[in-house]
């Protein structure tokens, strides 16, 4: 099975790259005076929507969760692979504070993003914290 993101994100991603195209005709053709912070205000704004951008459609074409029989992949936006297996698994939390699912094996973190919770139904229930069983029910 292959877990992937929703178009939504795609369309937020390309939508946050036309938001940046509009603020690179305002630089260049709208501003004329450089006057009370309007040039670092666009910049500001520029690289924020730029850089939203281009994670949301980097995490669009290249984040996935691979689940097999004996293991899940995990590839990131850069293309980085984790391997975690079912048997390797210690536990299952839930991180409020970044509103993450946290995957403990062999002592070292994966975080994964609620939205793709529909790996937890290949885990034992028996491995989940309290926190999590709280955020499922």
């Amino acid at each position: 099975m292959d877990l992937r993101p929703g178009k939504l994100i795609l369309f937020f991603g390309l939508f946050c790259f036309v938001i940046s195209l509009l603020l690179i005709y305002v630089l260049f053709f709208v501003l004329e005076k450089y006057e009370n912070g309007g040039l670092l205000s666009v910049l500001l704004m520029l690289i924020g929507f730029f850089s939203i951008g281009l994670y949301l459609t980097l995490h669009y074409y290249k984040y996935r969760i691979i689940i097999g029989d004996k293991s899940m992949i995990i590839k990131n936006e850069i293309g980085a692979k984790k391997e975690i297996y079912w048997n390797d698994i210690d536990k299952v939390d839930y991180n409020k504070t970044f509103n993450m699912i946290v995957i403990w094996s062999k002592k070292k973190k994966k975080w994964i993003s609620p939205i793709y919770g529909h790996f937890i139904g290949f885990i034992t229930p028996e491995k989940y914290t309290e926190k999590l069983k709280r955020m499922i029910d």
